[in-house]
């Protein structure tokens, strides 16, 4: 019986415009107060991901920064979080070229950008400066690097593998987008594994947990959750390990249309 709902964000619960609806927020909301846990499991910081959601009422706990941080909504309290060495994130500077648009240092509250690049966000410090990114950025959870073209995505990807053991570092995509980038965040840290840790402190067994999700940092929590779904708009990556797939895209409430169909023997008055 289902007692946990995962869902990411972009592309997901988010449509392509990078908004939820009402829709989608009412009705998690309504799960919520019957004793179903929601999570948001995003690659975002936690600000960001109550930025996007109007500050994510509907949810009890924010799985954030791809599993390195794990939020309780109530009190945004960390129950747990694992950051990147400051000697590892320091060297990440060495990565930023004339083939390279910007890089992001973040934590919790903040995404420091190294960038020529200005991008107007309140989450968003644009700083050129490796030292006052060093001295304000000092919990990095994660760090993600994005390149101008898709082609020298995988050359810098193989040299971060090579010369960093101690971090995980993955090649990220979104269901809306062609774009690649790269993120990094310390070793052992997955959407997957964020799950686990969670799952495992509230007593909830891996059989009871609906996962939803469309991008490549999905695979794995849709491949292993007890009910992995992908949205009708996920990579084929995606659909290939889940368990369905949606009717609707995330422009379409996938999310939401789906619960009501699977959970509507036990919630017939919703």
């Amino acid at each position: 019986m289902i007692k946990m709902i995962v869902v990411d964000l972009d592309g997901t619960v988010l449509n392509e415009n990078k908004k939820i609806s009402d829709n989608t927020k009412n009705y998690l909301k309504k799960l919520k107060d019957k004793g179903y846990i929601i999570v948001i499991a995003t690659g975002r910081i936690y600000a960001s991901a109550l930025n996007v959601t109007d500050y994510a009422n509907f949810s009890n706990y924010i799985i954030s920064d791809t599993g390195a941080c794990i939020y309780n909504r109530l009190n945004s309290k960390a129950i747990f979080s694992k950051f990147i060495d400051l000697e590892i994130a320091s060297k990440i500077f060495e990565y930023y070229d004339k083939n390279c648009r910007f890089i992001d240092f973040c934590n919790k509250d903040f995404i420091y950008k190294y960038s020529d690049e200005i991008e107007i966000n309140k989450v968003i410090k644009n700083v050129k400066n490796k030292d006052y990114i060093m001295n304000n950025c000092k919990e990095i959870s994660h760090i993600s690097i994005v390149m101008k073209n898709n082609d020298d995505v995988m050359n810098v990807y193989k040299k971060l593998v090579n010369r960093f053991k101690n971090i995980e570092i993955i090649i990220m995509q979104d269901s809306y987008s062609d774009r690649k980038w790269i993120e990094m965040m310390a070793k052992d840290c997955s959407k997957y594994n964020g799950i686990k840790k969670l799952s495992n402190y509230l007593g909830i067994k891996n059989e009871d947990i609906i996962a939803f999700g469309d991008g490549l940092n999905d695979v794995e929590m849709l491949k292993k959750c007890g009910h992995g779904v992908a949205l009708k708009n996920a990579l084929p990556e995606v659909k290939e390990v889940s368990n369905d797939i949606t009717s609707y895209d995330c422009n379409n409430d996938g999310v939401i249309n789906y619960l009501k169909e699977y959970l509507k023997e036990y919630l017939k008055e919703l």
